[in-house]
């Protein structure tokens, strides 16, 4: 079982949000739906719900710059946990 919540992943830790992302063994689908309605708050398109797997890397991997350990996708296998995922992209123009 997971201790990540609902949270949203960047391009390479810092950047441009990318996804919410949240456990399937915390969430239905129907109530990640809802979550996700609530987070973009109208500032995000919402794609499509899809299925992966996260797990928690204690030093990230390569491409992301963060200090420390973050979740993130990977395959099925030791460590890793089913979730939901929803990528997501900014209304806002520069």
């Amino acid at each position: 079982m997971s201790r990540m919540g609902f949270c949203t992943f960047y391009d390479g830790g810092y950047g441009e949000p990318l996804s919410f992302v949240a456990p399937k063994s915390n969430y239905t689908k129907e109530k990640f739906i809802a979550e996700c309605e609530d987070m973009s708050d109208g500032y995000y398109t919402l794609g499509d719900v899809k299925e992966a797997y996260c797990r928690w890397y204690p030093s990230a991997p390569e491409g992301i710059d963060i200090d420390g350990g973050c979740y993130s996708f990977c395959k099925p296998g030791k460590g890793a946990f089913p979730v939901w995922y929803c990528d997501i992209k900014s209304k806002i123009t520069v």
